[in-house]
C-alpha cells in the first residue's frame, strides 16, 4: 500500500494548516485516514496550542510519524500547497510565471510569494521534510519512493471539477466573487461550492468522514472545511503524481504540480503547445513564459 500527505500550508506560523492523510486500497481505489484543519488536531494534541510550542512553525517529524501509524503503512509522497523552493524564495518564480501564464485565462493566476511570505514557514517545510527522508522534487524524472512536491489547488480543481474557470469557493472571497450580494446569500453560495467540491473528492477517494455544515452560523464556520478540502485536493494531486497523470510545471528551481488533464474548454493555446511538448518545451516558448508580465491574483 501507499499513503500520501496533503497539506494547506498556511503562508504564516499564526494561522491553521489543513492536513490530509490517505492511503490506497488492494483494490487500487484511495480511501481518507484522517482529515484535520490543523497540525495540532491531525496530532490530537488535548488543546489548540501554536505550533512553536511542538517544535517549530511545522512539526514535520510528529507528521510523518502520525501519519505512518495511522495508515499502518509507509508515506510515500508529502503534496503541499505553499511557495517551496531549492533557493530561497524572494519574489515570483518561473514555476509561478508559467503556471498564471498557462492558467490565467481560467483565473488561476498564482500567488505572489516574497521573502517575507511564506519565507521562513516554506523553508521549515522543505528542510523538516527532506531531513525526514522527503526531499523537494521539481522534475518527474527524480520522483521516488519519497518526495515532497508543491500544487496549486486552484488550477487543480479544474481538471477535478471538470469546469473551464476559477472555482469561487474560498471564505475570505466571498465579497470579491459576489459584491452585489447581501452576506446571507454569499454564505450559501460559497457552502454550495465547497459542498460540490466535496462531492467530487468523495468519487475518487473513499471515506471522507466530514461534512460542509448546512446552516452555518458564520463564514468562520466554514473556513475549517475550506482548509481540508484543500488538503484533500493537495492528497488528490498526489494520487495523479504516482498514476502518471501529473506534470511538474516550472524549472529545477522550484515547480508546480498539476494534472495534465484539464477540461478542453480551460485549455489556453500556450497549454496545449505545452502538453504536445510532453512537459519539455523548446527553451524559446519557456522563455517567453517566464518574460510575459504576470497579473497575480489572490482569489
Amino acid at each position: 500500500m501507499s499513503a500520501i500527505i496533503g497539506i494547506d500550508a498556511a503562508w504564516t506560523s499564526n494561522h491553521p494548516s489543513g492536513v490530509a492523510l490517505i492511503r490506497q486500497m488492494k483494490t487500487g481505489k484511495w480511501e481518507s485516514v484522517r482529515v484535520s484543519c490543523s497540525y495540532e488536531k491531525f496530532l490530537e494534541y488535548p488543546t489548540e496550542r501554536t505550533s512553536r510550542s511542538v517544535g517549530g512553525s511545522v512539526p514535520v517529524p510528529a507528521l510523518v510519524e502520525t501519519a505512518i501509524r495511522l495508515a499502518q503503512t509507509d508515506v510515500n509522497l508529502v503534496v503541499a500547497d505553499i511557495p517551496i523552493a531549492m533557493v530561497p524564495i524572494s519574489g515570483l518564480r518561473c514555476a509561478d510565471r508559467k503556471v498564471s501564464k498557462l492558467f490565467g485565462d481560467s483565473g488561476c493566476s498564482t500567488h505572489a510569494p516574497s521573502s517575507i511570505r511564506p519565507g521562513r514557514v516554506s523553508e521549515e517545510i522543505r528542510d523538516g521534510f527532506r531531513m525526514c527522508g522527503f526531499p523537494l522534487v521539481t522534475q518527474q524524472n527524480d520522483l521516488s519512493d519519497h518526495a515532497l512536491i508543491e500544487t496549486y489547488p486552484h488550477p487543480a480543481l479544474l481538471s477535478l471539477m471538470k469546469t473551464p474557470y476559477r472555482v469561487p469557493y474560498k471564505v475570505g472571497n466571498s465579497k470579491k466573487y459576489w459584491c452585489h450580494l447581501g452576506q446571507k446569500e454569499r454564505l450559501i453560495m460559497i457552502r454550495e461550492k465547497l459542498d460540490e467540491i466535496l462531492a467530487a473528492l468523495r468519487n475518487v477517494i473513499e471515506g471522507i468522514d466530514f461534512e460542509v455544515p448546512q446552516n452555518p452560523q458564520g463564514f468562520s464556520a466554514l473556513k475549517p472545511i475550506e482548509d481540508k478540502i484543500d488538503a484533500l485536493v493537495c492528497a488528490w494531486v498526489g494520487i495523479q503524481v504516482m498514476e502518471g497523470r501529473a506534470m511538474a510545471i516550472g524549472n529545477k528551481e522550484a515547480s508546480i504540480w498539476l494534472p495534465a488533464d484539464p477540461p478542453p474548454s480551460a485549455r489556453s493555446k500556450d497549454w496545449s503547445a505545452y502538453l504536445a511538448s510532453d512537459a519539455v518545451a523548446s527553451e524559446e516558448f519557456m522563455q517567453g513564459l517566464e518574460d510575459l508580465p504576470v497579473q497575480n491574483r489572490s482569489i
